[in-house]
C-alpha cells in the first residue's frame, strides 16, 4: 500500500485546528475567543479656550497659561478612545485670542474639539474685583459699563459663531463641544455684585447657546455641554463650593476646583454620547 501523501503546511494547520476543537469539545472547554476590533475610532482631541479649560485653580499651575493636571481636557484624556493631542487653552484668553493664537492647533486630523471661551469678553471677574471693595468707584462703573456693552452688542455671539465655523473649516471631521459657565454665586444672596455677576453669566450662557445653535443650523457638527446650573448647591456662598471662594486669591477665585473640573468632564461626556 502506498503511503498517504504528506500534508502541506496549510493542511497541517487545518488538521491542528480540528484536533484543538475536538479536544476542547471532549474536555468541555470552549475554544479561545478573539476580541473583535474596536468599532469606535479613537478621538483625536484638541482643547481650546480660557482659564476654565486650562484648569486654572484646580491644581498647581504647570506653565504661564496656568494649566493644571486636573483640567477637564486632561480628565477626558483618561477616558477610553479619547486621545488629547494638544491643549492650547490659556488663562485670560478671549474669543479673539483663541482665534489668533489657538485655532492653528486644530487640523484636518482632529476629530474632537472642546471650547470654553467668552467670560473674559464680558469681564465678570473684573466686575467683582472692581466693585466688591468700592461699589461706588469709577472703576466699578467702568467694569459694569464694559460688560453691559459687550452683552448688549451681540458681538460675543457673533464672534463665537465665527470661531466655531473656523474650527469646522480647519477640522471638517471634528465634533465641536462648546461649554458654558456655571452661575458662580449661591442664590438668595443680598450681595448686589454677586447677583449682577450671576445675571451677566446667564446672559453670556444664552449667547453661547445661540452661537452653537446657529452654527449647527449651518451644518457644523457642534453642540453645547451646559454646566450653567450643574454647580447648584456648590456655588460660592455654599458650604462645599466647586469654585474658588476666596476673593483674596485671584488664581483660584471663581475658577472650578478639581471637583468642578469633574463636572465639566461629565457634561462633555454626556454631550458626546448624544
Amino acid at each position: 500500500m502506498s503511503p498517504l501523501p504528506r500534508p502541506g503546511r496549510r493542511g497541517l494547520r487545518s488538521t491542528a485546528a480540528v484536533v484543538i476543537a475536538l479536544v476542547a469539545l471532549l474536555l468541555g472547554v470552549s475554544a479561545p475567543a478573539y476580541a473583535a476590533p474596536p468599532t469606535t475610532p479613537v478621538q483625536k482631541y484638541v482643547s481650546l479656550g480660557d482659564s476654565y479649560a486650562a484648569g486654572q485653580g484646580a491644581g498647581a499651575p504647570l506653565d504661564g497659561c496656568l494649566r493644571s493636571s486636573a483640567a477637564y481636557p486632561v480628565l477626558l484624556d483618561s477616558e477610553p478612545r479619547i486621545n488629547l493631542l494638544r491643549t492650547a487653552a490659556c488663562s485670560g484668553a478671549t474669543i479673539a485670542d483663541v482665534t489668533a493664537t489657538q485655532l492653528s492647533q486644530v487640523n484636518r486630523g482632529t476629530t474632537l474639539v472642546t471650547l470654553t471661551v467668552g467670560a473674559n469678553d464680558v469681564g465678570a471677574g473684573a466686575i467683582y474685583a472692581a466693585c466688591s471693595g468700592a461699589p461706588l468707584s469709577d472703576a466699578c462703573d467702568a467694569a459694569i459699563d464694559s460688560a453691559q456693552a459687550a452683552l448688549n452688542s451681540g458681538i460675543i455671539g457673533a464672534d463665537l459663531f465665527a470661531l466655531i465655523r473656523a474650527i469646522a473649516e480647519r477640522a471638517p471631521n471634528a465634533q465641536i463641544i462648546v461649554t458654558d459657565y456655571p452661575l458662580p454665586f449661591a442664590a438668595g444672596t443680598n450681595d448686589w455684585i454677586a447677583n449682577y455677576v450671576n445675571g451677566a453669566t446667564a446672559i453670556l450662557d444664552d449667547q453661547i447657546a445661540g452661537a452653537v445653535a446657529a452654527a449647527a443650523a449651518n451644518g457644523v457638527n457642534t453642540e453645547t455641554a451646559s454646566v450653567a446650573y450643574a454647580f447648584a448647591g456648590h456655588q460660592v456662598g455654599n458650604a462645599d463650593p466647586w469654585l474658588g471662594a476666596n476673593p483674596a486669591d485671584p488664581i483660584t477665585f471663581l475658577h472650578p476646583t478639581a471637583a468642578g473640573q469633574g463636572i465639566y468632564r461629565s457634561a462633555i461626556l454626556t454631550a458626546l454620547s448624544n
